[in-house]
């Protein structure tokens, strides 16, 4: 990660290191992780270690795009620290689940396998790749919950993107709907810029990272969460745990993807409930770790 990036995302590197580096990066001696690079094993997912702290979750109605769904915004504090994966999970990642018996495997639109986000997951198929990598590893993965995902998405940030206050600079940090997009979809509202995608995700690390280290929380494929939905924040949990009661039979989806418009990538913005059973070129997901 370069030093200007650092100079940009000061609040993140002073949450992140203890005045050496931002990257979230333990010392090899006291690493939690099996391997180098913050992995429990050579086709498992790279992950980031996030320090315990507190941030304001959801919006206010002055936030570009808002929702109500979005409200009241509330400070939730986490107590320890967690893990979280640095990239979307890919195709090599799913396929080894595939290979060893314990995930499906899963269309690729024909746009390739590899390092991009694995596509046509449904929340039901994630859990289980979350079980089947806790098994092999013996450690203790899961999906996000709502809170971890929108802490870890905003980089220490506060901004209505973790990049700024300019959606237009999305095409830096992010496969979205931009210019490109414009040429197959000319009626959709998207980002005046060019990311040079048009109808496609992209390999994992392909922009900029946020202040946390971690990519494509903006766009490329939605991510499922943990959480049942709910219509606001009343009555939230306000430690970072996941929100099991509500209407269970919808699963909230964060990030937004390659097809989407400024405001949907927004850390603050949730899909208000997605049926856990649908799968589709857009959806994906990442995993967390909690730490001994």
């Amino acid at each position: 990660m370069t030093n200007a990036w650092c100079r940009r995302s000061l609040l993140a590197c002073l949450l992140l290191a203890a005045g050496s580096a931002c990257a979230a990066e333990p010392a090899d001696a006291t690493s939690p992780f099996a391997l180098e690079g913050n992995r429990d094993c050579a086709d498992c997912p790279e992950m980031v270690v996030l320090p315990a702290g507190s941030f304001l979750m959801g919006s206010t109605d002055a936030e570009p795009g808002h929702e109500a769904n979005e409200a009241p915004q509330h400070e939730v504090r986490f107590a320890e620290p967690f893990a979280i994966g640095r990239y979307e999970i890919t195709y090599n990642e799913w396929d080894a689940c595939v290979a060893d018996g314990g995930c499906e495997a899963v269309s690729d639109e024909d746009w390739g396998r590899g390092r991009r986000p694995v596509l046509y997951v449904n929340f039901d198929m994630a859990v289980g790749y979350t079980r089947w990598l806790s098994h092999r590893t013996g450690q203790r993965y899961r999906l996000p919950s709502e809170a971890q995902w929108e802490y870890a998405a905003r980089g220490g940030t506060t901004t209505p993107w973790f990049w700024g206050d300019d959606p237009n600079l999305a095409c830096g940090f992010g496969n979205v709907g931009d210019e490109a997009l414009r040429q197959v979809r000319p009626d959709w509202p998207l980002h005046d810029c060019n990311d040079g995608h048009a109808r496609t995700t992209t390999p994992a690390g392909s922009f900029e990272p946020n202040g946390f280290g971690l990519y494509d929380t903006a766009g490329n494929a939605w991510e499922w969460v943990e959480d049942c939905y709910n219509a606001s924040y009343e009555g939230a949990p306000t430690d970072g745990s996941a929100w099991l009661d509500g209407d269970c039979v919808r699963r909230v989806v964060r990030g937004g993807g390659w097809y989407n418009k400024p405001e949907t990538v927004r850390p603050a913005l949730r899909y208000s409930g997605d049926d856990p059973k649908r799968q589709n070129n857009t959806l994906g997901f990442r995993v967390v770790r909690l730490l001994p």
